[in-house]
């Protein structure tokens, strides 16, 4: 059953390919949710959506308390992004003046999250018919990255099927040797700044949201986090403004913070919004005329958790990646595991093979060698979970 992943590999790689030049970003997974629903009918398996659009396919009989296998659908590119995957020796339209090298398919979307899916498929071809097969429940979910905030997984955990799952792996991540068993919360805002604009000449002096911005993204900038737990922040979007001559009536910024502790959020929360606070004063001890008091909005909130290193799931995942030859390391990352770890459920994150690198970005790349023993190091998870209590290792 494991040899046909490398004898299947120009057609996982294709089906690859397929499913990445299929544009899918959050919120308009549709077309490619249609693409896997095919893929997964073909194999017999009872395919439906839910009310969020993640597509759910199992056997006959939907499991009493299923292993559930999942990839998300969608990507951090917006509609107009082009996602034509480049092949070896082609010009590279994502890098300019290079040839892709041997081995390696260029495209926004190629890894993240088209190898994910295509890894899912594959296993699924490969246990069809299994006795396995039975006791597995595969979700292409929506929502999964930015401002989708889990929102296909988080609507799996919060129907029946999803409460009552054994365990839940979701294929995130590019590292073969890697188990993902903590999830990294996160908080995302929306700050913004507002007065009521005027001429840059004849209106200077007006309260200027843009400055108060700045000072307030000065002061989060100096402020120092703890190592451990690790804990990062970031402003990814800035926008506000009609033109270079008008005082801006609002500036704003969508700031992440993110850890692998609640407590370290909760800390890092407040610096934020003293940090927006004092943004806000400084600009007013300059230019307080036509001030309007600034706004802090969540946009995103995603939990952290660990699935326990000595959980049944995860001592699978370790004894899977070790008959690689592969030393299993423990890793946190933020992928629908949260989602389920929030929601009970033992879940955690695995490979989905090969080699990738610069997943978020134009310049992502991937290339299949290997891919076919994470592949096999999922099989091999949920063929010994579908074990007798008395059988497994």
């Amino acid at each position: 059953m494991f040899d046909r992943f490398e004898a299947e590999a120009d057609a996982i790689l294709a089906e690859q390919i397929r499913l990445c030049e299929i544009a899918a970003p959050t919120g308009q997974e549709s077309k490619r949710a249609d693409a896997v629903a095919s893929a997964l009918e073909s194999l017999g398996l009872d395919v439906q959506r839910d009310a969020v659009g993640n597509v759910i396919a199992h056997g006959e009989r939907q499991p009493r308390r299923p292993l559930i296998l999942s990839a998300h659908l969608d990507t951090v590119f917006g509609p107009d992004q082009s996602c034509r995957v480049a092949r070896p020796g082609e010009a590279n339209p994502y890098r300019r003046d290079a040839i892709v090298p041997t081995n390696e398919y260029h495209a926004p979307g190629i890894s993240d999250a088209a190898a994910g899916l295509a890894a899912m498929l594959a296993v699924a071809r490969a246990l069809s018919g299994t006795p396995a097969a039975e006791q597995i429940v595969y979700a292409a979910t929506v929502g999964e990255e930015g401002l989708g905030d889990l929102r296909g997984a988080r609507h799996l955990f919060a129907s029946e099927m999803g409460r009552r799952a054994r365990a839940f792996i979701t294929i995130d991540h590019s590292d073969a040797a890697a188990i993902v068993n903590a999830g990294i919360g996160s908080r995302r805002f929306r700050v913004q700044f507002q007065g009521r604009g005027g001429h840059s000449w004849g209106h200077f002096g007006r309260y200027n949201p843009a400055f108060a911005l700045a000072a307030a993204a000065d002061r989060l900038a100096e402020t120092e986090v703890v190592s451990e737990p690790r804990t990062t922040f970031n402003i990814g979007v800035v926008r506000g403004g009609e033109t270079v001559n008008a005082i801006p009536e609002r500036a704003e910024a969508e700031v992440d913070l993110r850890s692998e502790s609640a407590s370290a959020l909760d800390e890092l929360e407040r610096v934020l919004r003293d940090a927006v606070e004092a943004g806000h004063q400084r600009e007013l001890a300059r230019r307080s005329e036509a001030a309007l008091a600034p706004s802090l909005a969540p946009i995103g909130d995603r939990p952290a958790g660990v699935t326990p290193a000595d959980n049944e799931l995860v001592q699978a995942a370790r004894r899977a990646i070790e008959s690689e030859s592969l030393t299993p390391r423990l890793i946190a990352a933020s992928t629908d595991a949260n989602a389920a770890i929030a929601a009970g459920v033992p879940a955690i994150a695995m490979s989905w093979g090969g080699r990738s690198d610069n997943q978020h970005s134009v310049r992502e790349w991937f290339d299949p060698t290997d891919r076919a023993r994470s592949l096999r190091v999922l099989s091999r998870i949920l063929v010994e979970l579908s074990q007798p209590d008395a059988e497994r290792g």
